[in-house]
């Protein structure tokens, strides 16, 4: 019988790395793909060129995966990002800060180049690639994992999976990891759409497509409690909320929560009071005078006047009690959630494998020895900017030391 000492099921970014680190050591490693070339979605990252990693120091990572931080722990200081950068570079293809975004690029600024790159170390390493090959069952008998394919069956002392989510279908990741851990006694999150654009009710704005605003507050709201909030940038679509500022909490949002937008830098509380000393002390000249120094996009400002029906030429002590209620939307205002983006469109998959059921020191399952997960198929989400990407290399050199360690010694 032919063994592998190790098959991993997915060549997304996780599942490479950890067959190319576990092949390092001279082990016999085996990498089954379904697409006709390992890291395919890595083609869209970044909108094709890639957004690796990010610049914010490693501190500030944990809180850039909601609750499961601490989860990632141990898998972001084994392989940090200047581990990263670091190795892009030592294999040729070094990493580009961009500084307005904090986000690291391959220096050419191709997705393409970094799979030539994965590909050409699997090939230094003696990494089979199996490619438009499609995992279809697994089983766990004898110690030994047993993995029927579209290409034959194969047998190996370790399995891992790093199949992805359910994001971008288009490029294989439709969930096909919930079932093999299933069938291995895993418990598997539900699922949801996440890093994706957010749906709501009597949405105003489609005109305004393409206007966007810096350090937007954004709150939900679900029966009337606080569920998580967010400052980033928010972006108007033609249909809908995008943006960092809305995206980065979709893991937290669901249809008919409140979202409360505050669009200006300021609290309500301040904002009225603001408000009233002008009126006080400028009430001569117009409302426009005040909002402009808050500098929002004067194409909002004139969309704004209309749905509230405010005359911004209108001098300042003239505006209505209404008036002014009208304007304290600015800084409160209340959109409801009909839907997210699906996952033909979404970034990210939140939900996935338990992690209450894999060792975070290891990756490997706390039910199943020798069988490891990696990168998104588990209930892990990271928030735009890289850190989904550095989530995956580093989750798959940790399991790729564990799996050398525990294994072989």
């Amino acid at each position: 019988m032919n063994i592998y000492d190790l098959i991993v099921i997915g060549g997304g970014p996780s599942g490479i790395f950890s067959a190319i680190n576990v092949a390092m050591a001279n082990k016999k490693v085996l990498l089954i793909e379904k697409n006709n070339r390992i890291g395919k979605k890595l083609l869209v990252a970044g909108q094709g060129k890639c957004n690796l990693t990010n610049g914010a120091e490693l501190k500030d990572f944990f809180s850039k995966y909601g609750d499961k931080g601490k989860f990632l722990k141990t898998s972001l200081y084994s392989f940090t990002p200047e581990n990263l950068i670091q190795w892009f570079s030592k294999n040729g293809l070094p990493l580009e800060l961009i500084p307005e975004s904090n986000k690291y690029f391959p220096n050419t600024f191709k997705s393409s180049d970094v799979i030539d790159l994965l590909e050409k170390q699997c090939n230094k390493y003696n990494v089979q690639l199996m490619t438009s090959c499609e995992a279809i069952n697994v089983a766990h008998i004898d110690n030994l994992f047993f993995v029927k394919s579209s290409c034959g069956e194969f047998t190996a002392k370790n399995l891992l999976i790093s199949t992805g989510g359910k994001s971008y279908p288009g490029t294989g990741t439709t969930g096909d990891g919930y079932t093999f851990a299933k069938s291995l006694g895993h418990k598997v999150i539900e699922s949801h759409p996440c890093l994706t654009p957010v749906y709501v009710d009597n949405y105003a704005f489609t005109d305004l497509s393409g206007i966007s605003f810096k350090s937007v507050e954004v709150t939900i709201f679900r029966e009337n409690k606080i569920i998580d909030k967010n400052i980033g940038d928010l972006l108007l679509t033609h249909h809908n909320l995008s943006g960092p500022a809305v995206i980065d909490l979709s893991r937290s949002i669901r249809k008919k929560d409140t979202l409360k937008i505050n669009f200006l830098k300021v609290p309500k509380e301040q904002f009225n009071k603001e408000i009233i000393e002008f009126v006080s002390e400028k009430g001569k000249l117009p409302v426009k005078a005040f909002i402009n120094k808050y500098s929002l996009p004067e194409r909002f400002i004139k969309k704004f006047s209309t749905l509230f029906n405010i005359n911004f030429d209108k001098k300042a002590a003239e505006l209505s009690k209404s008036e002014r209620e009208a304007l304290l939307k600015l800084c409160d205002y209340n959109f409801t959630v009909t839907k997210l983006g699906d996952f033909n469109i979404a970034m990210a998959t939140n939900g996935g494998v338990d992690t209450a059921e894999v060792n975070p020191k290891t990756m490997e399952s706390k039910i199943v020895k020798s069988l490891y997960f990696t990168g998104e198929v588990l209930d892990i989400d990271g928030d735009t900017g890289g850190f989904n990407i550095q989530a995956a290399f580093s989750t798959g050199y940790l399991a790729a030391q564990s799996i050398v360690k525990q294994s072989f010694g």
